[in-house]
Formats: structure tokens, C-alpha cells, sequence
């Protein structure tokens, strides 16, 4: 949102959160923003199941590695598993799911060609919960090496991503199926192992958060400024729903 904010001058999104509370999406209505997008930047109205990356930015390595990091940071998961049952969660994978073929494979010839990635790209179909099913290519980078590639020349700049890989850095894994809250929980020294956990405290975010900035230069945000817009944007969303709304941190 304040990206949207600085970017487009635009304010006030329609906020939705879905049933299972798992995630919100931001919406906006701008006939100026649409336009441009459509006619400078060459983005199709409507579905964008073929939609290929514009020209300005596959012409522009540098745009290529910005635009590949905000692709995982909305479309990707950073995830660790393991190589048999009961083992440790220590090697990493990225995965982006989309629809949009043509442009999947854009991003993994680039990785290859630009980056040396060694890259797979498969297509499958993926059950939406209450959207039905769908055909969607995946691509797929497991090699340690080529994840640490990622790292140092596109980054990472989801704030979930990169909790999981600080947790990853300080014991040497990060399981599976642990929320945000857990892993930030650990991170501040709240909780000393990884286990579902409580909110945490506003200063155990803003400190987590410099940490985060200071390794990975992400957030853009520093931390007082992200609790300034978790208060407004569950101030928001109380006023629409009837039942309480998972916490982050601590009111």
C-alpha cells in the first residue's frame, strides 16, 4: 500500500481477507493508473493468462532482477524441506505458480541465461479454494547454490521469505507450515523454539525489522512506520467484519 501510494498518488484500497484469515488483498480503481499500464506499458485488459513481460523491462537486466524478486515476493513461496521423513528442513526451494505460461518462461530463460540458474518449469493443475481449478506453470529452483544466486543479485523482499531464512541462518532449518507470528516470535527471543506463539510486542517487531533491512534490505519500511499501517489497516477492517482478525502484534 505505500508503494501503490508513492508510486500513483493513490489512497484508500478496498481491503478483502479471505475466509480462512490467511491473507488480504488490496484493490484500486484508477482510470489513469489502468490506462497507463494498458497503453505505455503494454499490459492487456482483462484475463492475463498469455501476458508476456512488457519490452522496457526484458530489454533491462536490472529491471529483470526487480521485477523477478516482486514476482516471488506476490506469486512465490521460499520454502525448506527435507530429503526423507523425520529429517531436518535444510534445503531450499522457490516456486512461482501462474497462469500466465509465456511469462514464466520469460523469467526462467532469463535465470538461466542471465544468472547460470539451473531452473525447472513444469505445468499442473492447481485447486483454488472456492475458485475452482486451473492450469498453472510452475517454475522450480531447488539448488542451494542457485538459491544463494537469488539472493545476491535479485533478493528478496517479502517480509514472510525472508523471516523463514533468518530462521533457516540460526538454527540450520525452518519447518514447514509455521506462521509468520512464529518465526517473528523466534526471532525476537519471545519464544525459544518454533512453536505457535502469542502476538509479540511492538519493539520485538521494529527490532526484527531492522535486522531484516540491515540483511536483506527489506522491508522499505522501517518498523514503527509497518505498526503506523497494521493499527490503520486493522482500524479498517474492523469496521467490516464481525469476528476478530488474527494479531500480529501485541495492541
Amino acid at each position: 500500500m505505500p508503494t501503490i501510494k508513492a508510486a500513483y498518488g493513490l489512497d484508500r484500497p478496498g481491503l478483502y481477507v479471505n475466509p480462512r484469515q490467511t491473507w488480504i488483498s488490496a484493490s484500486y480503481q484508477s482510470k489513469d493508473v489502468a490506462l497507463f499500464k494498458h497503453e505505455i506499458l503494454g499490459l492487456p485488459n482483462g484475463r492475463k493468462n498469455n501476458i508476456s513481460i512488457p519490452e522496457p523491462i526484458m530489454s533491462d537486466a536490472n529491471l529483470m532482477k526487480q521485477f523477478a524478486r516482486e514476482l516471488l515476493s506476490t506469486d512465490g513461496l521460499l520454502g525448506f524441506y527435507s530429503a526423507a521423513s523425520n529429517a531436518i528442513h535444510k534445503y531450499p526451494r522457490i516456486q512461482i505458480k501462474l497462469r500466465a505460461g509465456p511469462l514464466i518462461g520469460e523469467v526462467a530463460s532469463f535465470l538461466r541465461e542471465e544468472l547460470g540458474m539451473s531452473v525447472s518449469q513444469r505445468s499442473e493443475l492447481v485447486a483454488h479454494e472456492g475458485w475452482g481449478i486451473s492450469n498453472q506453470e510452475i517454475l522450480q529452483i531447488s539448488n542451494s547454490q542457485d538459491i544463494e544466486t537469488w539472493r545476491e543479485e535479485i533478493g528478496f523482499s517479502n517480509p514472510s521469505h525472508i523471516s523463514r531464512f533468518m530462521v533457516f541462518e540460526n538454527i540450520g532449518e525452518c519447518k514447514p507450515r509455521t506462521c509468520v507470528v512464529d518465526r517473528l516470535s523466534f526471532l525476537s527471543g519471545q519464544s525459544t523454539e518454533l512453536v505457535p506463539s502469542d502476538p509479540i510486542a511492538p519493539d520485538d517487531l521494529v527490532s526484527v525489522v531492522s535486522r531484516m533491512r540491515k540483511n536483506f534490505g527489506f522491508p522499505l519500511l522501517e518498523g514503527n512506520e509497518i505498526l503506523r499501517w497494521i493499527t490503520r489497516i486493522n482500524a479498517h477492517l474492523a469496521t467490516k467484519r464481525s469476528r476478530n482478525l488474527p494479531m500480529l502484534v501485541k495492541q
